[in-house]
């Protein structure tokens, strides 16, 4: 039951120093021990109006991992999420379309759809909508989050999406060691397609076979921030169907939130057990590094600086903290950042649902990397990659920020 696993939670407030949120907002709602309380009322019948608290949990496990009697405060508000969510039409057809890339691909350039979201948006947490400027009227849905976050970086849309761009099977180079079923993600099949692109080019460097099923679709991430476990699930079947993962050695992501919500999710949605396909799904740089022969291959790095900045889902959910430093440390001089392992502020929906804190969020993150000196930025993950591209230019500076398979040198 859930109440109790919430009534497990001894009030201790540990994780209050280590919640990312928590710490700009420094308000109670806000902290992990905060939005245990707000559930905890919600399921014995108490009416709470803001929810809104809860949907700034991020998910990144710092609190249950300091947690001393080990309770799972991301779980708890996944769940929580799933019971208490009343998810606006709009965005409900907007999920409801990632089913068909090809009808979402359409959507993403819709600028009245955009509009809708974002009234919508407002209304349903603040109870009042605010008006849009000429300009905003006219972004399409794929740079909605310009709208909460005012003149935010964000990618191009790609004219061809990488499903379309590639065959389903790609041979590599030189004899075949290995086959990878590589799942492609949202943000990398629809915009930031050059990261898919190296990716394969060095797989394919690496003898590593290349299968990218046309039968893919979003991971269903989003869905569940919303708490639409129902897309989420069907997402989970198609997927998992999709990626045949029985068939290859390994089942690559090239964004962390892809591969927590595959590895971590998939066998709650379905409640299935799933073992097999959950054991092979790992991060690009996890492969990289622990099935091919990269690392031993001989290379003389650049005289180019990098810096690392850990995605929470990939070094906290995932584990992954050596693998893609040793990758970068391969390919160039690898200068490590002040509190690499710290938020970067984007935080899944935070920048939607509170944009002031994750941008304060990201204020330590930007003196971080200045200080460090490097010439590149290197992460993981898609969304802090476009995150922090936002923010340094917000400051004024100057700096590439790239995925870390982007980096990598054969």
């Amino acid at each position: 039951m859930l109440i109790d696993e919430v009534k497990e939670c001894s009030k201790c407030g540990i994780c209050r120093s280590v919640c990312p949120v928590f710490l700009i907002a420094n308000d109670e709602v806000m902290s992990p021990r905060g939005r245990l309380s707000l559930i905890e009322a919600m399921l014995e019948g108490v009416s709470i109006s803001d929810i809104d608290t809860i949907r700034s949990c991020i998910k990144c496990s710092r609190c249950s991992v300091a947690c001393p009697v080990g309770v799972k405060v991301e779980r708890i508000v996944q769940s929580s999420r799933n019971i208490s969510s009343e998810i606006p039409d709009n965005i409900k057809s907007v999920f409801k379309a990632a089913l068909n890339p090809s009808e979402f691909k359409s959507l993403l350039g819709s600028s009245k759809l955009a509009m809708d979201i974002k009234n919508e948006h407002q209304l349903f947490c603040s109870g009042k909508a605010k008006t849009l400027t000429k300009n905003e009227e006219q972004l399409p849905l794929w740079q909605l989050p310009l709208l909460f976050h005012g003149n935010a970086y964000l990618p191009e849309l790609a004219e061809k999406t990488i499903l379309d761009n590639y065959p389903e099977y790609i041979s590599p180079y030189i004899k075949e060691r290995k086959k990878i079923a590589l799942f492609v993600g949202c943000s990398v099949n629809y915009a930031n397609t050059n990261i898919a692109d190296s990716l394969i080019e060095s797989l394919k460097k690496l003898g590593i076979g290349v299968f990218i099923p046309g039968g893919q679709i979003c991971c269903g991430a989003p869905m569940l921030l919303y708490g639409d476990t129902s897309t989420a699930s069907e997402m989970a079947r198609k997927n998992i169907s999709a990626l045949r993962s029985d068939e290859f050695d390994a089942v690559i992501t090239l964004c962390p939130a892809c591969g927590v919500t595959m590895k971590s999710e998939y066998s709650q949605l379905l409640n299935e057990d799933i073992g097999n396909f959950v054991s092979k799904v790992c991060d690009a740089s996890e492969f990289i590094y622990k099935s091919t022969d990269y690392m031993s291959r001989s290379n003389k790095p650049s005289d180019v600086s990098v810096t690392y900045h850990d995605p929470c889902y990939l070094r906290i959910r995932q584990k992954v903290k050596k693998e893609p430093r040793e990758i970068l440390g391969k390919s160039a001089h690898l200068i490590e950042m002040k509190d690499a392992d710290k938020c970067c502020g984007l935080g899944g929906t935070l920048g939607i649902f509170h944009p002031e804190i994750s941008t304060r969020i990201a204020e330590a993150k930007i003196e971080s990397i200045v200080d460090s000196g490097a010439d590149i930025v290197a992460t993981g993950c898609t969304g802090c990659i476009t995150f922090l591209k936002d923010q340094l230019r917000r400051h004024g500076i100057n700096k590439e920020v790239l995925h870390t398979v982007q980096m990598i040198n054969i």
